[in-house]
């Protein structure tokens, strides 16, 4: 069974934001642990939401920038989430203006190497699968 084939509560999106020079943001909350200090721009969807469309929106107001869906290049469940199981859309987005937040709504945006990637919050686990989806996609990618 795949996830669109599960029972689920909402959708969820989870954004990789991509820089031109091969860098990726991620968001610093506040109150995360020193060692695992970064999340992903990510948020349940909105009543009606499409996914993709909720990632555009999400990344705007929680990084201030504006970005472009380049693919889904995960979905699945994710259950125990504080509002219950969630169908999590994992999206590879490109920057396309806008500029980074340093007091967004999640705490500040910051910009990594994507070859040394800051530590996900650890109670984010959808944040964690999605980030070990990507790198493995671009494992992959590096090896073709």
């Amino acid at each position: 069974m795949d996830a669109t084939d599960a029972e689920f509560d909402y959708h969820g999106a989870l954004v990789v934001v991509e820089t031109d020079d091969e860098q990726i943001v991620f968001l610093h909350p506040l109150g995360a642990p020193h060692d695992a200090p970064a999340s992903h721009p990510s948020d349940p969807c909105d009543a009606g939401d499409e996914p993709i469309d909720a990632a555009v929106r999400i990344v705007r107001e929680k990084t201030g920038l504006e970005v472009t869906i380049h693919r889904e290049f995960t979905t699945f469940i994710q259950e125990g989430t504080p509002t219950g199981t969630m169908c999590a859309h994992g999206y590879v987005a490109r920057i396309a203006g806008g500029d980074l937040l340093v007091n967004g709504p999640e705490g500040p945006a910051e910009v990594y190497p994507i070859d040394d990637p800051s530590r996900i919050v650890p109670v984010r686990v959808a944040n964690q699968r999605t980030l070990d989806a990507d790198l493995r996609l671009r494992a992959i990618d590096r090896e073709a």
